[in-house]
């Protein structure tokens, strides 16, 4: 299984406006079927299934917070 990415973007921090490229997305790479991977300043890790859920329902409730909409 390849690698599909769902966000690569270089963010901004509103404090320091200092840059950072995150990517994120999911990977066939450490076997375990498709597991989400997060890299952020080239920095890897790729997620155990427990703790992908955990995270996206982590950033869902943030979302919710803000009233972002779902697309």
């Amino acid at each position: 299984m390849g690698t599909t990415t769902y966000f690569d973007e270089t963010v901004t921090d509103d404090a320091t406006n200092d840059e950072f490229s995150v990517d994120i997305g999911t990977s066939g790479y450490a076997g375990n079927g498709p597991q989400m991977y997060l890299t952020f300043e080239g920095k890897t890790v790729i997620f155990s299934h427990k703790d992908a859920q955990a995270f996206c329902a982590a950033v869902s409730r943030i979302a919710g917070y803000f009233s972002y909409p779902e697309t």
